[in-house]
């Protein structure tokens, strides 16, 4: 329900809080969630001020009632705003198009003027996980990037709560599947499984979504200052999805031709 989201807090991965949820901006034609317009709350230097962020780029714990937003306060301090008074105009491109551009969600070059077209997460395989569109298989040819990444020597297991699911491009891959996991409702860890065909793939039926409690090895690694987790296991009640051996090559290697 629309009034269990409103009110709520919104922390970032370091837990401080960065406002609270006041409204939702949704495009009246399709029904989906475009924006939560935040309210800072006196939490940020930028006085009586409205934040829309874009839908995709939050990741909740519906048990606990908070949202994550991946942005230091100092990055929200500059982020787009208006006044309570002095409504924008949503549909304006520019407008929408600087704010899909503040918080780095995926191809915002190519969407339209409320940012949809580009199939993240709205229909596809998503933040919900209600429905999946996994990506073309690129061929055994093609080299994975995270095996030149992988370390053995920094292979850990964490569990969590998982509050985001999604597929994020990778060049010259298609799409890849990546959770983001609440580790003891202390820390958030983005971890890469593999390609989206693998992963959601007919005969696979590995469909996680958000809420799942998960038990997760890999490698920890850090690309663009971001910390993260190349997964070589993902265990799942009685499930286990095998990703990876202990040196990082993939078990989808030669997957297609054999299934």
């Amino acid at each position: 329900m629309v009034e269990k989201i409103i009110g709520s807090k919104v922390i970032n991965v370091k837990g401080e809080t960065l406002g609270k949820i006041e409204d939702l901006v949704v495009d009246i034609d399709t029904g989906t969630i475009m924006y939560a317009v935040l309210e800072s709350g006196g939490f940020l230097g930028i006085g009586d001020k409205l934040l829309p962020v874009p839908w995709e780029s939050l990741a909740a714990l519906p048990s606990e009632g908070i949202f994550f937003l991946n942005k230091s306060k100092e990055e929200m301090e500059k982020a787009p705003a208006f006044d309570k008074k002095n409504l924008p105009d949503v549909g304006d491109m520019r407008w929408g198009g600087g704010i899909l551009k503040h918080y780095g969600v995926p191809g915002y070059e190519q969407r339209g003027p409320m940012g949809m077209g580009y199939g993240y997460g709205y229909g596809g395989y998503g933040y919900g996980g209600y429905g999946y569109r996994y990506g073309m298989y690129p061929g055994s040819e093609r080299e994975d990037p995270y095996k030149k990444i992988f370390d053995s020597k920094t292979i850990k297991t964490i569990s969590g709560q998982v509050i985001k699911v999604e597929q994020v491009p990778e060049p010259g891959l298609g799409m890849e599947m990546r959770l983001t996991v609440f580790i003891d409702k202390k820390e958030v860890l983005p971890v890469y499984l593999g390609p989206a065909f693998y992963i959601v793939g007919p005969g696979q039926a590995k469909h996680f979504k958000i809420g799942d409690q998960v038990t997760v090895s890999g490698s920890q690694a850090t690309r663009g200052g971001e910390s993260f987790m190349i997964a070589t296991t993902v265990k799942r009640g009685n499930e286990v999805l095998r990703l990876r051996d202990k040196d990082g090559n993939p078990e989808w290697i030669g997957w297609k031709k054999t299934k």
